[in-house]
């Protein structure tokens, strides 16, 4: 439950660093077009942070919505018995275990291969295998928090 809160703080400082980048970014360029172009405030690695910060969010923001129970259109389950519609709730939350589990193991090996590669950022020149590795980790958590509710347990919850 601990992990699932930082992972949200985490996602909601993402999100504010996004935020912050985008509106720099229109501020800059109404800058640049109302000075004729004389006024050059933009920032020049904005896409690379954007697009780190969006996939931090995404990925962090992902255990705390499965833990909450992402949204969905309950005409089907609705329908069925309670005790079958439990049923496929758990199977729902063993799938999405698995293939985050699995999404987790794919980018490990690849945060691995990246930093065997030295590969790095196209503007900033940062090492790329930290957000790979976090992108596994996120992945982790959220195959841990799917994998909780599967067994019938939410996290946080006591036992």
């Amino acid at each position: 439950a601990r992990l699932v809160r930082f992972a949200d703080l985490l996602a909601a400082g993402a999100l504010g660093g996004l935020l912050g980048v985008v509106a720099l970014s229109i501020l800059g360029r109404l800058l640049f077009d109302l000075t004729g172009q004389r006024l050059d405030l933009m920032i020049p690695v904005a896409i690379e942070l954007s697009r780190h910060a969006l996939m931090v969010l995404v990925l962090a923001a992902l255990p705390g919505a499965a833990a909450r129970g992402f949204i969905r259109v309950d005409l089907l389950l609705g329908a069925l018995p309670r005790a079958l519609a439990c049923a496929l709730e758990r199977l729902w939350h063993g799938l999405t275990a698995v293939l985050a589990g699995l999404l987790a193991w794919l980018l490990g090996a690849e945060a691995l291969a990246e930093r065997a590669r030295g590969e790095v950022t196209q503007d900033l020149e940062l090492a790329l295998w930290p957000f790979t590795a976090f992108a596994a980790l996120a992945a982790l958590l959220l195959a841990a928090t799917a994998l909780a509710l599967a067994l019938g347990r939410r996290p946080g919850a006591p036992r």
